[in-house]
């Protein structure tokens, strides 16, 4: 199996999983992150959070099996206001939408905000992740060290 084939078969079973599913592995992926994974149940919005080089990093993950429209921007610029964050990473299951739909567009409702530019944010979606691309390279570059996952670890964080 080719490694992109692979990758859409890991996208698919995740997009496709129940919400709780989604919620722990939104936490899980923070922890890789570096980041202080978010409560488990109901988080107030926060999926992951931490702190490196004196900023305030802000996590949410989103793994829907569409693309995250206009009024999900809305939610993670008002969270990144709300916890005083300068770093924004949100995570999507599949991406978001763009250009080509300008009032609905994830990206395109960002930019109106009359002072998004002084935060720091990086849109990934979960191929991002698994292919290691360039989007995840620049994104790891405001990240904590990246942190493995193992099965004792989590358990001791649970």
């Amino acid at each position: 199996m080719s490694r992109d084939r692979a990758i859409n078969a890991l996208i698919k079973g995740i997009v496709a999983a129940d919400t709780a599913t989604k919620q722990e592995l939104g936490r899980r992926f923070a922890f890789g992150l570096g980041l202080i994974p978010g409560s488990p149940g109901a988080d107030g919005g926060i999926d992951g959070s931490g702190r490196w080089n004196d900023l305030n990093i802000y996590f949410q993950s989103k793994l829907n099996s569409r693309n995250l429209r206009a009024e999900y921007a809305d939610s993670f610029y008002a969270k990144l206001v709300r916890f005083k964050a300068d770093i924004g990473l949100m995570l999507a299951g599949v991406g978001y939408t763009g250009s080509n739909r300008p009032l609905a567009g994830f990206r395109n409702r960002l930019l109106e905000f009359p002072d998004v530019d002084r935060y720091k944010i990086h849109l990934l979606s979960l191929r991002d992740i698994f292919a290691e691309n360039q989007a995840f390279e620049e994104t790891v570059r405001d990240l904590p060290p990246l942190r493995q996952l193992t099965r004792e670890v989590w358990e001791d964080l649970s």
